[in-house]
């Protein structure tokens, strides 16, 4: 497997978040003028408009407010496409070249990644003002960009076996499971019987809130199981072992913040009224290492490339003709 390969997913994650959060809106003409010269290349002041304009329509898609800096914004953005320039300069001078299956390709590995057919994606685009050759162009811009990396500092970047076991010791805690909670219960079932009448209701929920002041008077839970027991309609024990998600979300709400041997309030539900009393808290079982290594290796050369890149990038900027006419 090419190293484009093994790390295309990570750049098609951002293009994935791309569709759903930028709109290529309609924009008011504006006068094209030269807003900077990067080598033999121009950037126009529609350009700049056009790309301020979709960061904007992002922000508002994503429910962000707009900056409250647009000279700011537009300086940032200009810094992006001369950026831009640079790189695709670049790019032309070693020939690099992107196939119409690499494209394909990308477009197969989105429509995956997010469950949809290709339909469904062009409809995405359609509602986000974004043409399907105009995302093909992205695409393609950023599988450029990608094998740039891969030709100008892709040999810089090593990561060693002890910097991965450095992480994952630093890092432990992300590495855990799904936190679990032990609870035990006692429940005060209520008949569907339609001839209880709403005394005899009432009188199940008065038992439930004497146990439950019992519970919080110190009363011993076992105990006080055994005690009401005696009632055909009552039941406890151990419930077992759980994460947040496994439960009933009535029971996930009610122990929320319990300490283990605190108890809940009374819960109702279809199938009575419950009190649960937390046991034991568990943090979650570590992963263990030789199953998160390819991961945490993964992480560490992308934070390399990038940091190279950067460098490298610097370089080649400060080599360039650069001239801000505006």
């Amino acid at each position: 497997m090419t190293f484009m390969t093994r790390n295309m997913t990570i750049y098609f994650f951002w293009t994935t978040v791309l569709i759903f959060l930028t709109a290529m809106c309609g924009q008011a003409e504006v006068l094209n003028k030269v807003a900077a010269v990067v080598n033999k290349d121009i950037i126009t002041t529609y350009e700049l408009e056009r790309e301020v304009a979709s960061v904007l329509a992002g922000e508002s898609a994503a429910g962000r407010p707009s900056p409250a800096d647009n000279d700011a914004l537009r300086q940032q953005v200009l810094e992006q496409l001369i950026e831009q320039k640079l790189v695709n300069q670049r790019v032309r001078e070693l020939g690099l070249e992107v196939s119409e299956a690499e494209v394909e390709e990308a477009i197969d590995d989105v429509v995956r990644q997010n469950n949809i057919s290709r339909d469904q994606l062009r409809q995405a685009l359609t509602a986000q003002n974004l043409s399907y050759n105009d995302y093909r162009e992205k695409l393609r811009q950023q599988i450029l960009r990608f094998k740039l990396i891969g030709r100008e500092v892709q040999s810089k970047v090593e990561v060693s076996e002890r910097e991965v076991r450095d992480y994952f010791r630093e890092n432990i805690d992300s590495f855990r499971g799904d936190p679990n909670v032990s609870l035990s219960y006692l429940q005060f079932a209520i008949p569907r019987d339609s001839l209880i009448g709403n005394t005899q209701v009432e009188e199940i929920r008065e038992r439930a809130r004497e146990a439950l002041a019992l519970l919080r008077q110190g009363e011993d839970f076992y105990s006080t199981i055994f005690v009401y027991s005696t009632d055909d309609n009552v039941d406890g024990g151990d419930l077992g072992t759980f994460t947040r998600e496994e439960l009933r979300p009535s029971f996930a709400r009610a122990i929320e913040g319990l300490e283990e041997g605190e108890v809940t309030d009374l819960i109702e539900t279809p199938e009575g009224l419950f009190i649960l009393r937390v046991e034991e808290r568990h943090p979650g079982p570590i992963r263990r290492f030789d199953t998160v290594k390819g991961e945490i290796r993964e992480q560490l050369l992308s934070q390399e490339r990038e940091q190279r890149f950067q460098e490298w990038f610097r370089t080649l900027k400060e080599s360039a003709h650069i001239e801000i006419r505006i």
